[in-house]
This record gives structure tokens, C-alpha cells and sequence, in this order.
């Protein structure tokens, strides 16, 4: 389970999402340097040609499931089951790699999306399993540069496919086309409230605020979070001030967002938003925000960060922030 969704307001354009799983991955923010090299699941020598940051942890080697370069592209994996679909050997005359190196590789080696259009042609996703997990992860992803261009790149009978995303949403299974067809069952959710109606000699009103979004769906499975995802960047505020529109954003997160207990596997295992973050693509900042702690974290690709060498993992608290109030807080 995840949600994400674009974002633009003027001279700002981001990408957000909710990382929501059960296994704990302890993600954190990291950054990859320049000239990185990490290994594929074949053993090949693999080079970044771009910094970037994201959210992830080191294993054996890095591995990130969302991130920003320098270059402002920025991409997010989302959990596909029963659709993702990967040859068992690697293909010749491509470049094999894992679907979950598939972040490392974009980010690490691609400027816009016009340019992963072009390379990801010459990209195959090898069914091999993430070492932690002993499974190989279904993945779909949704890719995004500072010119608010957006796709989702999905696989069909073992091909990665790249697929234009009109309003820049994603959740999880079913594909995309599903999705976006599933939105026609929603024409008639506003921001504003239902009109008055009279029905012989008795006059209908909503009993209160908000009428017009009764038709929006409250669950947690995927469609129903994508639709709630589509109405709330359709309607949201924008803002000159990027941390306006950042706040905006992880409100509207909020909606999708799924705490502990409420979505619990077959197993017992409790399902939850392990984190939420928000890529501006154009100011090259990173929010990151833990389900313990309610701080927001930034890290930002500035000068300073891009001339480091070596791969930083970022520390963050995992207990809530609070601040008790006192007298000398008293407005004045």
C-alpha cells in the first residue's frame, strides 16, 4: 500500500507520497554522491552519474524507494501485487538490473523525463529478490522533473512500459488505465456544497458543510485512495511560499494516510504509513516525516551537500515532538 501524487503551484512543481507497509524498513533520509557505484543483482558495476537524495537505508549496498536529483527529476516505487510481472534471467543487449535497484539506477543516471523515455527502452527488470525481504518486490513507479511532465512506468508480459499520467496520481494495483477509468464514477464529487432539491412538496438540504464530497469513497484499498488522492490535488490551495504548499501537501496526505491497526494482513501483521515526503523539484528540498514523530525533516541539494564524496544517512528521531507550553509562551 502507498499513495502519491504531483503537485504544482506557481514556479513550484513536487511530488508526494505515503510509504505505507508492514514490514519495518527503517527508512531514513539518505544522500547518494556523484560517481557512486553499486552492484546489480548480476554482479555489474554500476556508476551514478547524479547525486540525489531520498529515503532509504544501506543493506549491503544503498537502496531507496523514492528520491530527488540534482537535476530536479524525481521518481517514487509503489507496491504493484498481482500485476508486476519480470523475466527470470537477465536479456540480452540490455541493461538487467532488480526492480528494486530501479530508483538507483533513474535518479543516479537520468536528467528529465524525456530522458528516461528514451533510455528506459534499453532497461529490463529481472525477477531477483530484495536480500532483506527473500522476495522479489512488485513494483510500479511514478516519475516526475521540474516541468511538472509526469508518467508511470508499469510492466506488461515482462516489459517495462511507460505510460503518460494525466493528472499525476498513483496508488497500488490494479494498472493505471483501470484507475483513471475507475475516475468516471466520481464526476460529480465538488469542493462546493449540493444545491437545495425539492421532491414533491418537501425541499431537500445536505444536512451540513462538505455535501459536495459525499460521493468521495473512505476506504483504504488502493482505488479507493487514488480517487480520494485525484479530488484533493484538484481542489487543493496553492501558494507563492513553498512551505505553504508543502503544508498543504502533507494535509493532504493525511487523508490517505493509514495509521497502525486499522489495516491489518492475513497474517496479523498491522499495515501502516510508515512515512510521508514531498519532493520540490524545483528548490531541489526533500520533507521527509515519520509515523513516531511528527517533526518535518528538509534536506536540501545545495552546493554544500553536492561536493561530498561518499554516501550520508541522515539521522532522525523516532519519538513524537512535543513542546509543553509555559508562561513565557504567553502572548503578548
Amino acid at each position: 500500500m502507498c499513495t502519491s501524487f504531483t503537485f504544482s503551484a506557481p514556479d513550484q512543481h513536487f511530488l508526494s507520497r505515503t510509504m505505507d507497509f508492514s514490514f519495518i524498513l527503517d527508512a531514513q533520509p539518505v544522500f547518494i554522491p556523484r560517481g557512486y557505484k553499486w552492484t546489480s543483482f548480476n554482479k555489474e558495476v554500476q556508476v551514478s552519474r547524479y547525486a540525489f537524495v531520498g529515503s532509504g537505508r544501506k543493506l549491503d549496498e544503498y537502496l531507496v524507494a523514492d528520491g530527488m536529483n540534482e537535476r530536479g527529476l524525481a521518481a517514487a516505487e509503489l507496491y504493484y501485487p498481482n500485476f508486476a510481472s519480470y523475466p527470470d534471467k537477465p536479456t540480452a543487449g540490455k541493461k538487467n538490473i532488480a526492480p528494486h535497484q530501479f530508483i538507483m539506477w533513474l535518479l543516479g543516471e537520468n536528467a528529465t523525463v524525456q530522458e528516461v523515455r528514451k533510455q528506459v527502452v534499453d532497461l529490463c527488470l529481472v525477477d531477483s529478490p530484495v536480500p532483506l525481504l527473500g522476495l522479489t518486490v512488485p513494483l510500479h513507479f511514478i516519475v516526475t522533473d521540474a516541468t511538472g511532465e509526469t508518467i508511470t512506468i508499469e510492466t506488461e508480459n515482462n516489459q517495462l512500459t511507460v505510460k503518460e499520467n494525466p493528472i499525476g496520481v498513483m496508488a497500488n494495483s490494479p494498472n493505471l488505465e483501470w484507475h483513471l477509468q475507475n475516475l468516471n464514477s466520481y464526476v460529480g464529487v465538488q469542493p462546493t456544497n449540493l444545491p437545495t432539491q425539492k421532491m414533491g412538496e418537501l425541499t431537500l438540504q445536505a444536512f451540513g458543510q462538505g455535501s459536495g464530497t459525499l460521493p468521495l469513497p473512505g476506504s483504504y484499498v488502493s482505488t479507493d485512495r487514488f480517487i480520494r488522492a485525484a479530488f484533493l490535488k484538484q481542489y487543493l490551495v496553492t501558494s507563492e511560499k513553498p512551505t505553504e504548499t508543502v503544508g498543504n501537501i502533507f494535509h493532504a496526505l493525511d487523508s490517505v494516510n493509514v495509521p497502525k491497526g486499522i489495516d491489518l494482513k492475513d497474517n496479523g501483521d498491522i499495515d501502516f504509513t510508515q512515512y510521508k515526503a514531498a519532493l520540490d523539484t524545483v528548490n531541489l528540498t526533500y520533507y521527509f516525516m515519520l509515523y513516531e514523530n511528527n517533526a518535518l525533516y528538509t534536506v536540501q541539494l545545495n552546493e554544500e551537500l553536492l561536493t561530498h564524496s561518499e554516501p550520508i544517512a541522515f539521522s532522525v528521531k523516532k519519538q513524537m515532538t512535543v513542546h509543553t507550553l509555559t508562561l513565557d509562551d504567553e502572548c503578548k
